[in-house]
């Protein structure tokens, strides 16, 4: 048996129905829609910075500065306080901070950035490691290995890493569907070197040993955490 190929079609005439009315409820509700507060360039590197300053802060305030300190190169002093902390915010910055123009920070330079950090500090620590006899402190006066001197300051290192990795997971969890390990590894960086930056300061150990063990080792530990844990917060969110 055929079939009228146009049999059923008048039904959709329907569709040229007018939609009906909205709803008061509905009406209500857009009514009160407020544009939605956009969020700065900087906002988020504000607050983890802030974030990430705090740990470290405390210890500063806490702990008593290296006895040497006031004897050490005052260049050497100012220099390696100044790749500290330039480490911190330039690893900070780009894996928070997009680009002019840009929406999302862009992974790849923040891994970039971070690993050129790292490699500038392993670099200043090999070539330049200043003591000062009698005053200056060796892992053998302390009657402990380089690596069992490393370990306490590695700590402090990656608990100074850990506020920042998580805090720059909740600004970039919903930015981040793609990339994220890669910014967590500028996160980690970042949070590494400010931990470096406070034993810059009270660290009483003065060997390259202790310091490419236990600070850039132990940045660059960080860095390593920080994308196995971003990219494992970012799947889960």
């Amino acid at each position: 048996m055929k079939t009228d190929p146009m049999e059923g079609l008048g039904s959709l005439g329907a569709l040229d129905a007018p939609a009906p009315p909205a709803s008061a409820k509905l009406r209500d509700a857009v009514g009160a829609m407020k544009p939605a507060r956009t969020r700065t360039r900087f906002g988020a590197f504000a607050i983890v910075c802030l974030v990430g300053l705090g740990w470290p802060a405390f210890t500063l305030t806490q702990a008593p500065f290296r006895r040497d300190l006031s004897s050490l190169p005052m260049a050497w002093v100012v220099l390696g306080a100044a790749l500290w902390a330039a480490a911190f915010a330039l690893s900070l910055w780009s894996a928070l901070v997009p680009r002019r123009g840009d929406v999302l920070p862009a992974v790849g330079t923040a891994g970039r950035v971070a690993l050129g950090a790292m490699a500038a500090l392993l670099v200043f620590t090999a070539l330049w490691m200043p003591s000062v006899p009698g005053l200056s402190l060796r892992p053998a006066d302390l009657r402990v290995s380089a690596m069992e001197s490393s370990w306490g300051c590695a700590k402090i290192v990656l608990e100074a890493a850990i506020p920042v990795v998580l805090f720059g997971f909740l600004t970039l969890r919903r930015v981040l569907p793609m990339g994220g390990r890669v910014a967590g590894i500028a996160l980690g960086a970042a949070g590494g070197a400010i931990g470096g930056l406070a034993l810059h300061f009270v660290c009483p150990l003065a060997t390259p040993g202790h310091v490419l063990l236990g600070h850039v080792g132990a940045m660059v530990a960080a860095s390593a955490a920080g994308a196995l844990l971003l990219g494992v917060l970012l799947d889960r969110a």
